[in-house]
């Protein structure tokens, strides 16, 4: 049966292979035996496109010379596999193109339009929308600046963050130091870091900050945060974004460990890249290969890891202990 998409495409396009070099390979799959000319008759194609397609599959590594029959169809796992592993490569280089063709393109519109760099944001309400608007699309990291005075809603963005950090993705606060006198927030704080939130404390910040992605940011304009008079903006990725993420980098280097916050572990070497290589999905026979130890061993390591960090599961316990800063 031919895997065929939407629009008479086939899912081998996907891999740069036309339908006919699909079915000349499902019939030397099915026929080893059959010839050029055989291929040719069976399909109702000339021997000339025949020959260019078997030029082509050969080239993809799907069939290989044989002394005495001329052809051999390689088995699917091993050629496909190399076919899908080249184009996930071209893909991965084409992503990397799209990124500097997006930085060229937000240039051309800030150039053009300077005002899409800026949303104005009216009213705590609207800010508090903003939030949870923001985090929802986090995919890699949320960086904040905390400070008093908090709205009365702060409720909201502690139910998106929670979501964010079940999402996988990293988390980092840093919290003005008077949060040490606010019991109530402190145990906000708290229930963050037990889900994974990296939270540290500094003495002077000098704004309040949302920061998504690296690309994104949302910050205050007028101090109070309750009632309609209350301004934010949203800054779109520009240099404006790139300074705010320098400034919280800085800022969190000279920030202290908030008092209470986990521990990280002492973890040996080979612990440590077991996290790490479990975090990305690695299966057991490979790990074993990367780390050249046995499997009892490994077995026996994954479960005490999984104890420790109260997982259910081998993903679960690569994606938990970075948001727990283990690895």
């Amino acid at each position: 049966m031919t895997g065929t998409c939407h629009g008479g495409a086939t899912l081998w396009d996907a891999i740069g292979l036309d339908i006919l070099e699909e079915r000349i390979y499902r019939l030397l799959l099915r026929d080893p035996r059959c010839s050029v000319e055989e291929c040719a008759r069976r399909l109702e194609a000339s021997p000339d496109a025949v020959r260019a397609s078997v030029d082509r599959l050969m080239e993809f590594g799907l069939l290989e010379s044989a002394e005495r029959r001329g052809l051999r169809a390689a088995d699917p796992r091993i050629g496909l596999g190399g076919a899908i592993r080249r184009r996930r490569a071209e893909l991965d280089r084409l992503s990397l193109v799209a990124d500097e063709l997006a930085a060229d393109f937000q240039e051309g519109l800030l150039r053009a339009d300077p005002e899409r760099v800026i949303e104005v944001v009216e009213g705590s309400a609207a800010a508090s929308r903003r939030v949870g608007e923001l985090l929802a699309g986090a995919s890699k990291e949320v960086l904040a600046l905390d400070a008093p005075p908090y709205a009365a809603s702060s409720g909201t963005s502690i139910s998106a963050e929670e979501a964010v950090l079940a999402r996988g993705v990293r988390c980092r606060a840093i919290y003005s130091s008077a949060v040490l006198d606010l019991p109530a927030k402190l145990d906000e704080i708290r229930q963050m870091m037990s889900l994974g939130e990296q939270s540290r404390v500094h003495a002077n910040l000098p704004i309040k900050l949302v920061l998504v992605d690296g690309v994104t940011a949302l910050l205050p304009l007028t101090g109070k945060e309750e009632g309609v008079h209350f301004t934010s903006v949203v800054v779109r990725h520009s240099a404006l974004t790139d300074a705010l993420v320098a400034l919280f980098e800085t800022l969190w280097r000279e920030a202290a460990p908030l008092a209470g916050a986990p521990s990280v572990p002492a973890l040996d070497a080979v612990d440590r890249q077991i996290l790490e290589l479990l975090g990305v999905g690695m299966k057991d026979e490979a790990i074993l290969r990367h780390l050249g130890i046995s499997e009892r061993t490994l077995r026996r390591r994954i479960a005490s890891l999984l104890g420790r960090l109260g997982a259910t599961g081998r993903f679960q316990a690569g994606v938990q202990a970075a948001r727990r800063g283990w690895i």
